[in-house]
């Protein structure tokens, strides 16, 4: 590569506007925000501290504008779903490969290597945890089977 090309980014510059559209190009050039917003639109400005407050830890940063406004940052026309639907994906997905695991454990004509782990959390509950190990055309496979919480005795 040569050394006069190293810094230059209109090859970045074009890509991107191959991908999102000039328009998008520009606002993110120019610090506008692609949803018109009246926020700075910088993406540095997402991560400023302001005023130097401690920083805010949150289990439902997905719900803060400024969580969504970053993660689509640099692609507006992405669809952020709701915490709704993916809990019902995951719902649905478990329930196929539960019932896969299901079929392929009836079926299996070897033999199965069941396992336990137990450990106790940092705030001091104890789980256990069953495994089933299994080769399946030639390749190992295992299965986390079950997880729960020792009840206190």
């Amino acid at each position: 590569q040569p050394a006069s090309d190293r810094s230059s980014t209109s090859n970045l510059k074009k890509h991107a506007e191959a991908c999102w559209g000039k328009d998008v190009v520009k606002a993110r050039l120019t610090g506008a925000s692609a949803s018109n917003s009246p926020r700075d639109g910088n993406i540095f400005a997402s991560f400023a501290r302001t005023g130097q407050r401690p920083v805010k830890v949150s289990h439902r940063a997905h719900t803060e504008p400024e969580f969504r406004e970053l993660l689509l940052a640099g692609r507006p026309e992405h669809h952020i779903p709701s915490r709704r639907t993916i809990g019902r994906d995951l719902n649905a997905a478990f329930d196929r490969c539960s019932q896969r695991i299901v079929n392929l454990l009836d079926n299996y004509n070897g033999r199965l290597s069941f396992a336990t782990d137990a450990w106790t959390s940092p705030n001091h509950r104890a789980f256990v945890a069953w495994t089933v190990h299994l080769q399946h055309e030639g390749q190992p496979l295992v299965f986390l089977l079950d997880v729960f919480e020792v009840p206190e005795v």
